[in-house]
């Protein structure tokens, strides 16, 4: 890692333990998130004393004109759905996102269209449980964020609200992130299999078909090791997407 990358990496983790340290209340946390947060800042100005670095080359890429263009399936689900959910525009995306997974992914994800070991019927059993809990803390988000708009409050807690939401979103950001990092290993694994024995994913060959029922879905006609390769695909940008640290998950 060169020094610019080692920078960046430092810059990113530091804005996260400063967004720790701004939302929890706990003082014994805050404590150890302040000395760690000094640490972090001690040493990134120690490789900036020693380096002659770009300033432009450390900014991070802004969710502006061509950020789209690092997310693929972003910018296609921004066309398709053309909608706002609520003025925060995090929260817009990881609502498209979650709304596309739970539309076009969950279905194949199931034991009709994706057969099988037992092992991983199980693992894959347990996704459903988990997004619905994910579902359901993306709505008491939004929610609060509505009701923080609408101005239908006191106007001695509005400081209060602020702080909630940004930990209600930082929490759900966390947690999607754990999500979609077992589902990549889930998918991962299974196309290493596909592409061997094929022991533990029972028709990789076979192609996806939905019926009138079911709808129209993305992954119509894909073969099952293609479809497996674009959930790999659609979760690794999810994670690119939220951005967070390794370091965070140990919190």
């Amino acid at each position: 890692m060169n020094p610019e990358e080692e920078v960046k990496k430092l810059n990113r983790v530091i804005k996260q333990y400063e967004t720790v340290l701004l939302s929890t209340t706990d003082p014994v946390q805050r404590q150890r998130v302040a000395r760690e947060l000094e640490k972090l800042k001690d040493y990134r100005d120690k490789i900036l004393s020693v380096n002659v670095i770009n300033e432009s080359a450390l900014e991070e890429k802004k969710m502006g004109g061509g950020m789209l263009d690092d997310f693929p399936f972003l910018k296609k689900l921004q066309d398709k759905y053309d909608e706002r959910v609520v003025n925060d525009r995090e929260v817009d995306h990881i609502y498209l996102y979650m709304k596309f997974f739970e539309s076009d992914f969950l279905p194949f994800l199931s034991e009709t269209k994706l057969k099988l070991d037992f092992k991983y019927s199980l693992e894959r059993d347990s996704f459903y449980h988990r997004f619905q809990e994910l579902l359901r803390r993306l709505t008491d988000l939004v929610n609060e964020i509505e009701r923080f708009e609408s101005g239908k409050f006191r106007v001695d807690i509005e400081e209060e609200m602020k702080k909630r939401i940004f930990k209600m979103k930082r929490n759900l950001s966390i947690e999607l992130d754990r999500f979609f990092k077992q589902v990549n290993k889930f998918a991962t694994d299974l196309l290493e299999d596909v592409n061997g024995d094929a022991l533990k994913c029972l028709n990789g060959e076979e192609t996806i078909n939905f019926d009138a029922i079911e709808g129209k879905r993305y992954l119509e006609g894909f073969l099952v090791r293609d479809a497996l390769e674009e959930v790999r695909k659609f979760s690794l940008e999810i994670i690119e997407y939220l951005d967070i640290p390794e370091i965070k998950l140990k919190e």
